[in-house]
């Protein structure tokens, strides 16, 4: 079977970690599954794809050929032995997005990653399925439009909340195949970096740049100063703070900044590995997270964290391990509670009750998402 990977990539660690957990499980099932992916620039190039032994799909153009058409004059064997995979070679579609549907994003977004090409492929008998994610609000019509479009032609979509099933619920398109479950990530083993020492390095900060094109804070000057009363915080309690950065030079640079305008010198962790980054969150004391998936490679491996979110998608992952006061609102954020906040996951007894929570509701969690993999490989095999 040759199964095409949407929706994830290697700059994104959250978005890689989705890449890694459906390798995992699939090659656990069907270990001869050929993966394929898109080439794209920094976010999917081919010497990444290869790293984890993903093929590349033929359909860019390259000085204005069509490598798609060129590659089906070259035989099936040489193409295979330098893993490429013609678009008509695939048998099914996985879209493990995170979060691209919603108004956020806009429908342009919607169109290219499946909207505008999944009637052609249900022509060509592909199975399309749309792994756990976040979803909506719709409120724009060529949106809507978009989105009807891939709930009527998709095998199966999954909700990883109740705020995107009841977004996709609104749409008039096929519900017979909606389904909510978890964030799949909870499953995949972290694994830990042989040079990363716990007892250096006790709390995880994660910037998240994403922030500063929300509502959260009014300037990038407020988020550095919230990020700074932070550190300050976990200081003053006898913890050693240190920045995990979990995408990219933006978030780096936060972390950069928080430390130059302060005058810090808090250490700055970035490792590339996603499994080491979870393997990382597992081994700290407690998280502050403004990244969604370091947000449940927190919870699912019952560390005590907080997180400061921007959309639905945080709340509803707060709500499913039963800790909704680990969300940091606009006013937590600006008023003593965040250093009560703080307290909560850093005082031995407090983060010691917390951890048990997390823990009883991490087992329930992983249940739903083994129920998911049923489901996708039932529809795989069908």
């Amino acid at each position: 079977m040759v199964i095409e990977l949407r929706g994830v990539e290697f700059q994104n660690k959250g978005a890689e970690l989705m890449l890694h957990a459906v390798l995992s499980k699939v090659k656990e099932k069907w270990p001869d599954t050929i993966f394929v992916m898109e080439h794209r620039g920094g976010s999917a190039p081919i010497n990444k794809q290869r790293s984890v032994g993903v093929y590349t799909k033929l359909n860019k153009r390259i000085y204005g050929l069509n490598t798609a058409k060129l590659g089906f004059f070259v035989p099936k064997f040489i193409r295979r032995s330098f893993k490429f995979i013609l678009p008509k070679e695939v048998d099914a579609v996985l879209d493990g997005s995170g979060f691209a549907f919603g108004d956020f994003w806009g429908e342009a977004k919607a169109g290219q990653r499946l909207a505008d090409h999944i009637h052609k492929w249900k022509l060509h008998g592909k199975k399309i399925i749309v792994l756990p994610q976040a979803f909506g609000p719709f409120t724009e019509p060529a949106l809507i439009s978009k989105m009807e479009t891939i709930l009527n032609e998709a095998d199966l979509i999954f909700a990883r909340d109740k705020y995107s099933f009841d977004y996709l619920k609104t749409l008039k398109a096929n519900q017979q195949h909606i389904f909510l479950k978890p964030d799949f990530t909870n499953l995949i083993k972290g694994l830990k970096p042989v040079d990363f020492n716990p007892d250096e390095l006790e709390v995880a900060i994660i910037p998240n740049n994403k922030l500063l094109e929300s509502s959260t804070f009014k300037d990038r000057d407020d988020y550095l100063n919230v990020l700074n009363r932070i550190v300050t915080k976990v200081q003053s309690l006898g913890r050693n703070p240190f920045f995990l950065i979990h995408e990219g030079a933006k978030d780096l640079q936060l972390a950069k900044d928080v430390n130059q305008k302060f005058g810090q010198d808090i250490p700055i962790l970035k490792e590339d590995d996603p499994l080491k980054v979870k393997g990382i969150i597992g081994l700290s004391k407690a998280i502050i997270t403004s990244r969604f998936h370091g947000l449940v490679s927190a919870l699912s491996q019952a560390i005590p964290c907080l997180c400061i979110g921007w959309s639905h998608k945080y709340l509803a992952l707060m709500e499913d391990y039963g800790f909704v006061e680990g969300l940091l609102s606009n006013e937590d954020l600006h008023s003593e509670e965040v250093e009560r906040k703080i307290e909560l996951v850093i005082k031995p007894d407090t983060a010691r009750e917390i951890s048990e929570k997390l823990h009883q509701a991490g087992k329930k969690q992983k249940e739903l998402s083994e129920e998911m993999w049923e489901q996708v490989f039932s529809v795989l095999q069908g």
